[in-house]
């Protein structure tokens, strides 16, 4: 019986990864490489954080597309009408996490809603799972608050001994989520000698799957997927943009304290998202449902991008062109019939070499694969797409994040930007892949495919060739 095994080893850095293999720290997954596997990268999602970066890997969209803008959001139309409305706004840290199969698009089916004999470990995204399949199901949030605030592999640990039980078993599809990783990166930096632990300790894990499945005589028929959601970078500076947004005059809310003393009268709200990325949600003048509108004169825009540590500033002009600014340059892009126009108005905010006024999906992910905003220009258009998208979407330089407030432990390394540290993640497969530029949406269709599964057809991914 064909079977896949997907291991999601979160907040892994490309480069770091490919370090320890060259050092010798993981021995095991060199052996899967070796033995006519492949390494390669795949770019991920903005924004590049926990959640909206699974929704790839679980639904073949990208996070947009089904409604999932970030791991914190507001909802302008819903707050008009009842500002005591609950879906009005959403936090998934925490308990909160418990909304997210409810908010997601209902039109758009979960790979767990396809394969029926599928297994979930420490991943929130399970609608559609079938009875006691979620196998660690409530008890996930207590195991991730702890990582969060604690750090240690201890949490990988028991997700990796849970899989090892489910082997065996009539599993098709098993999604096992490593957080390891992640949490000490968050803590410690993602250099620190306690995340190459992280690594060390994930592959000795990979050791026993690998030696069970051979025990089993079921290698040959497993596909065997290593990647991740995100990367990440150091952070040195945390920007408050809570305090830049009352420095304006404006009465805003944000998570943790969303009902303060200004929710009645609210004039902004910033939802914040791995810490690197945010959406600026503005009422416009009287007009909650009214979307802010980019002018040239908007003081509040160029205060903005005039702060240390913002790299760039994305909204919609009068036209409903999204408006890329930077201090490098300013853009105009959007979308029509299935190409998307992209112009640079002086110099290219992005840095991009020349490309073609009109471009495909596949050429932008070809021709920007190797830059340091890979893909950036999918990945806005598709943000743009979700009617919780922010008026103003901000991504923050590499050594800043955009939360100083309420943070604890203090963040030491953040993610959730467009740049490529934050884009750029492996994929280890113990297959041969003949692509070379691949999108972590492509994972989604490859698994179904290699399962005999039928491929639903408005997705945003492509399958991959898997030999």
């Amino acid at each position: 019986m064909r079977k896949v095994i997907f291991l999601l080893l979160d907040g892994a850095r490309y480069d770091c990864l490919n370090k320890y293999l060259s050092l010798g720290y993981l021995p095991n997954l060199s052996k899967i490489i070796d033995n006519q596997g492949s390494n390669l990268s795949a770019i991920s999602v903005f924004p590049s954080t926990t959640g909206p970066a699974y929704v790839p890997f679980l639904m073949g969209s990208y996070p947009g597309n089904v409604n999932l803008p970030g791991i914190r959001w507001f909802d302008k139309i819903k707050f008009a009408e009842n500002k005591s409305n609950f879906e009005a706004h959403r936090s998934y840290v925490g308990i909160g996490s418990v909304f997210f199969n409810a908010d997601l698009k209902k039109s758009k089916s979960t790979i767990f809603e396809i394969i029926n004999e599928s297994r979930s470990i420490f991943n929130e995204i399970t609608r559609g799972i079938g009875s006691g399949h979620d196998i660690t199901g409530m008890s996930k949030i207590y195991y991730k608050t702890k990582s969060h605030f604690t750090g240690s592999n201890a949490i990988d640990s028991v997700a990796m001994n849970k899989l090892v039980s489910l082997i065996d078993s009539k599993a098709e599809f098993i999604f096992c989520c490593l957080h390891g990783v992640d949490s000490n990166s968050h803590i410690y930096g993602f250099d620190h000698d306690v995340v190459i632990e992280s690594y060390k300790n994930f592959d000795l894990n990979l050791g026993i799957i690998l030696s069970e499945l051979e025990k089993l005589n079921q290698l040959d028929d497993t596909l065997l997927i290593v990647t991740s959601d995100h990367g990440h970078s150091n952070t040195a500076t945390h920007i408050d943009l809570v305090e830049l947004l009352e420095s304006q005059n404006l009465k805003v809310v944000s998570y943790p304290f969303i009902f303060n003393k200004y929710y009645q009268d609210v004039d902004a709200a910033v939802m914040v998202s791995g810490n690197s990325m945010a959406h600026i949600y503005l009422r416009n003048g009287l007009d909650w449902r009214q979307r802010y509108v980019f002018k040239k004169t908007d003081e509040l825009f160029y205060n903005l991008l005039r702060t240390d540590g913002i790299d760039l500033l994305m909204t919609l002009n009068q036209k409903n062109q999204i408006v890329i600014k930077s201090d490098r340059g300013v853009a105009l892009l959007e979308e029509k019939e299935n190409l998307i126009q992209y112009q640079p108005l002086n110099n290219d905010p992005f840095g991009y070499p020349q490309m073609n006024e009109f471009l495909s999906c596949e050429e932008i992910l070809s021709q920007t694969y190797d830059t340091q905003y890979p893909d950036a220009l999918t990945q806005i258009i598709q943000l743009f797409k979700s009617n919780r998208c922010g008026d103003i979407v901000v991504s923050a330089d590499l050594g800043f994040d955009l939360r100083k407030q309420y943070e604890y432990p203090e963040h030491k390394s953040s993610h959730g930007s467009l740049h490529e540290d934050h884009m750029r993640v492996p994929l280890v497969v113990n297959k041969k892949v003949a692509e070379r530029h691949i999108r972590t949406v492509d994972l989604f269709p490859t698994i179904l495919d290699y399962l005999n599964k039928e491929i639903p057809n408005e997705i945003d991914g492509k399958k991959l060739d898997v030999d």
